[in-house]
């Protein structure tokens, strides 16, 4: 299954239609369908939750990725030895540091560095990959792009003071506890909370 997030929508691809909603306000697609032009209409029905498509998965989504320019980053959820995560709010969001992938880097070493270069923390260590999410935007002149994103679950005994990165519009880099990062996630991405809740 595959899981793609507009704004505060998705687009999820399945095999079975079990998953899909009962639930008004989404689209269900389990038939013959044109999948670009099912992904216009859905991204200009804002009053649409979600759209599930339902069919041979990896075909689908080919097809589905084949109409965007994708981006490839990573990034962390990091926690220190009091047992809190580090948080940074940037555009108005909370959200976890991770950026670009950049000419040969490994994804584990762009998510290390680009955790490093948004909060000024040292001796990060990966510990286990988390997972992937995708989540979809408009670049320069309209054009869709697809941001797929590596996480990885990071420690570190880093006890220094915190620095945001400001060249990348990062407001503030906090450590936040369990209860804290509840508070906060009404004001989260949905992709950044699918990677947390599970973890707090």
């Amino acid at each position: 299954m595959y899981k793609v997030y507009y704004n505060n929508r998705f687009v999820c691809i399945s095999e079975s239609n079990k998953s899909f909603p009962d639930a008004g306000g989404y689209w269900k697609l389990t038939g013959a369908y044109n999948i670009r032009e099912e992904w216009y209409k859905f991204k200009n029905e804002p009053s649409c939750k979600g759209m599930y498509m339902e069919g041979h998965v990896k075909g689908i989504w080919n097809k589905f990725k084949a109409m965007f320019v994708v981006v490839k980053a990573a990034g962390g959820l990091v926690k220190n030895d009091k047992g809190e995560y580090l948080l940074i709010f940037r555009n108005g969001k909370w959200d976890l540091p991770k950026g670009k992938l950049e000419k040969k880097e490994t994804m584990e070493m762009a998510a290390l560095r680009e955790v490093e270069e948004e909060c000024g923390v040292t001796g990060l260590k990966i510990t286990v990959k988390l997972g992937e999410s995708f989540h979809i935007y408009e670049e320069f002149l309209q054009i869709d792009t697809m941001k797929h994103s590596h996480w990885y679950e990071m420690t570190c005994s880093y006890s220094g003071e915190l620095k945001p990165q400001a060249e990348e519009g990062i407001e503030k880099a906090v450590w936040a506890n369990a209860a804290k990062i509840k508070e906060y996630s009404s004001n989260m991405y949905p992709s950044v909370w699918d990677i947390l809740k599970d973890k707090i």
